[in-house]
């Protein structure tokens, strides 16, 4: 966590030093979240789950063709997972971990056209939420219930960002993007909570946004 945090502040500084004589922006943004959690070894059947996203963002020009855009954003994430035992007569399980997330990504910003960008970078992710919640059926028997994921979750989520910009005469601003996680979200695994500690964060994201 400290050298992510490093680094991140590296390149703000950076970034602040090199734009001085530029035009740096200011704007928000918001948008949809298609995410799910991958893992090596699990009998459950997982499935994309929607979220919302918003927050603030700064774009710093570095050079005619490049710019830097620090961002700051509220993330709903997670994944929808399911079991159905065919050796027992209505049994199965359906679930969804909710994983909340205050989001720092860091982009670079290639524009290869007028206003059409190329964008990768590296994301830290500070957990706010972690919960899983689920219905299950035994032998016809439902049950309802809301598991509180925090104590097994690392709370950092180190990942990098790839995507698409495009600006719309300098204020309106959309973007394509997919996150790769490369941290474990949770630290052990508990088969009572359906968990491993091997998943991991992977999301696509929309959104739209406005440049002050």
């Amino acid at each position: 966590m400290k050298k992510s945090m490093l680094i991140l502040s590296a390149l703000f500084l950076c970034a602040t030093a090199i734009a001085q004589d530029q035009k740096v922006k200011v704007g928000l943004k918001a948008g949809l979240n298609i995410s799910t959690l991958t893992c090596d070894e699990s009998e459950l059947n997982s499935s994309s789950k929607t979220g919302f996203t918003a927050g603030a963002m700064v774009e710093i020009p570095l050079t005619k063709r490049f710019s830097l855009q620090p961002e700051l954003l509220y993330s709903q994430q997670g994944t929808k997972h399911s079991f159905s035992d065919k050796d027992v007569i209505n049994s199965n399980y359906n679930g969804t971990i909710e994983l909340n997330y205050l989001n720092i990504p860091v982009m670079l910003k290639y524009f290869v056209l007028n206003g059409l960008s190329l964008q990768a970078g590296p994301q830290l992710g500070i957990l706010f939420k972690a919960k899983n919640k689920y219905e299950d059926n035994f032998l016809g028997y439902r049950n309802k219930e809301s598991f509180d994921l925090s104590d097994y979750s690392s709370g950092i989520d180190a990942s990098v960002n790839f995507g698409l910009g495009y600006q719309f005469k300098d204020k309106f601003y959309t973007d394509l993007r997919y996150n790769i996680s490369y941290s474990n979200v949770f630290k052990e695994s508990d088969v009572n909570r359906f968990i491993n500690n091997d998943m991991k964060n992977r999301v696509f994201q929309v959104t739209i946004g406005y440049f002050f």
